[in-house]
């Protein structure tokens, strides 16, 4: 016997439509009682709308917020950065701004995560250069802050 063949016709067919008109049938009973409490569709759906609304990324928001805050943060240590002093912390503290600007850019759009790019390559930068000493962490965080600010 093939695939997809049968030997009796229609086997089943009728319990099927049966078991359709048993579930339209206690979906109206269950709808009828919620309508009977004082129930609407509005108020059935709500949860719905409400996870729609939880869903829609907003484009300018939380990553912007995020962005300024990142900057604030990395002004505050222009100055051991210009210094030279306490550069270990400094490194931390750039790396758990990455983290935290990752994690504020996900889910936004492809512009957004262009200039999330260019400045999580700044802040790499500023890392590695932080890692090893120098001057050059200056100018590389200058850059980064004046990216951060477009």
């Amino acid at each position: 016997m093939a695939w997809g063949k049968s030997k009796g016709g229609g086997g089943g067919g009728c319990v099927s439509w049966l078991a359709l008109v048993v579930a339209l049938a206690a979906l109206f009973l269950a709808w009828s009682a919620y309508r009977r409490t004082g129930g609407t569709f509005d108020q059935a759906t709500e949860g719905v709308r409400d996870l729609e609304r939880s869903l829609k990324v907003d484009t300018d928001g939380d990553w912007r917020s995020a962005l300024d805050k990142a900057r604030e943060r990395l002004q505050g240590h222009r100055s051991e950065v210009a210094g030279e002093r306490n550069l270990e912390q400094v490194r931390r503290d750039v790396e758990q701004i990455r983290e935290s600007l990752a994690h504020a850019f996900q889910g936004t759009g492809e512009v957004s995560k262009g200039k999330w790019r260019e400045v999580d390559g700044d802040l790499e930068r500023l890392q590695a250069q932080l890692k090893e000493g120098g001057s050059r962490a200056l100018s590389t965080l200058d850059e980064a802050l004046a990216k951060m600010k477009r």
